[in-house]
């Protein structure tokens, strides 16, 4: 297979490497302004011009660029492949996501979205716990999406509203809104509160959010970028058992997931909790990226990766809450 790759930043060059292992991809032609045309990234990908990297045709295409630059180049990338791989969020807006996606379907391009916290791997373990339907109805949940981003952040892009889109709630905050509507099938922004608490900056840096989910129950959220210990956290209420995930890696600590029996003193023989730990290495890209290649493939059953529909639901939960919720910046 021969991809082309838009952005060889961070996560672009990331996804470099993640395709670079993989038997199937033959080649990757790198379009990235600032890398040098015929530099060699990897054993597989090389850089090119604009020019050249926008004239053929590719089995696949990975978008990782800031998000003012994926709007502008995705429409480019569409007549080239028929899968796109865009890393979050899709658009700035709800509205920009909806104009993306029909420019998609003109082309027949099909687009999936980066928000690899889907494949962490206590993550995917909640998962087949709550499809599992054992626990019984979802009742409640907590969860936490902080850390404290690096001196010199009132300077990135990510800081800029017109580039970025917004502040801690489309980054990071988008991963949570994804995860609860794929754990639970929906969700819709309540109430909350916006606030710029630490960062000399002009978006949000701390949100408070309740959200109803399908079922009828609140979640509730935290979203900081001033937490000098990084957090991710999920505490979910059922009707049988409580489930605690915790971590994801690296500076958010080992990636585990516990699950506390319902009224222990009842069955004294048995555990109060069994827990499950994952360890400390993050590869969750690569397992989004292998699935990448899947669906590109033709592979349909079991996906995880998100769909641009699902980056979409998201999206307008971002826009709810810049458009509904109080603020104090």
């Amino acid at each position: 297979m021969k991809l082309l790759v838009a952005g060889a930043g961070l996560i672009g060059g990331q996804r470099i490497q993640a395709l670079t292992k993989l038997a199937a991809v033959s080649e990757i032609v790198v379009f990235d302004p600032k890398v040098p045309e015929g530099m060699k990234l990897s054993a597989k990908a090389t850089a090119a011009g604009e020019a050249s990297a926008f004239r053929n045709r590719y089995d696949a295409a990975v978008v990782a660029t800031p998000h003012d630059t994926a709007v502008a180049l995705l429409p480019r990338v569409f007549p080239l492949t028929r899968f796109v791989l865009v890393e979050k969020p899709l658009g700035r807006t709800a509205a920009e996501a909806e104009t993306l996606i029909a420019a998609a379907a003109k082309f027949g391009s099909r687009v999936f979205v980066g928000l690899n916290y889907r494949f962490l791997k206590n993550v995917q373990h909640l998962k087949k716990l709550l499809s599992s339907g054992e626990y019984g109805k979802v009742l409640g949940v907590d969860g936490v999406l902080a850390h404290g981003a690096q001196p010199g952040y009132e300077n990135s892009w990510k800081t800029d509203r017109v580039r970025c889109g917004g502040g801690v709630c489309i980054d990071p905050g988008i991963h949570l809104f994804d995860l609860l509507e794929w754990l639970f099938g929906g969700v819709e922004l309540v109430a909350g509160h916006l606030s710029r608490q630490f960062w000399a900056i002009q978006v949000e840096d701390h949100a408070s959010l309740a959200l109803a989910l399908a079922g009828g129950a609140v979640a509730n959220l935290y979203l900081s970028l001033s937490s000098w210990q990084s957090r991710m956290e999920l505490t979910v209420e059922t009707e049988k058992a409580q489930l605690l995930l915790r971590g994801r890696g690296k500076f958010y600590g080992s990636q585990r997931l516990t699950m506390v029996a319902k009224w222990p003193w009842l069955e004294p023989d048995q555990p109060r909790e069994v827990q499950f730990d994952y360890g400390t290495e993050d590869v969750s890209l690569e397992l989004e990226t292998q699935e990448f290649l899947a669906a590109s493939s033709g592979a349909k059953a079991n996906l995880s990766i998100a769909t641009a529909a699902d980056a979409l639901a998201s999206m307008r939960v971002v826009d709810a809450c810049y458009r509904k919720l109080p603020k104090t910046y």
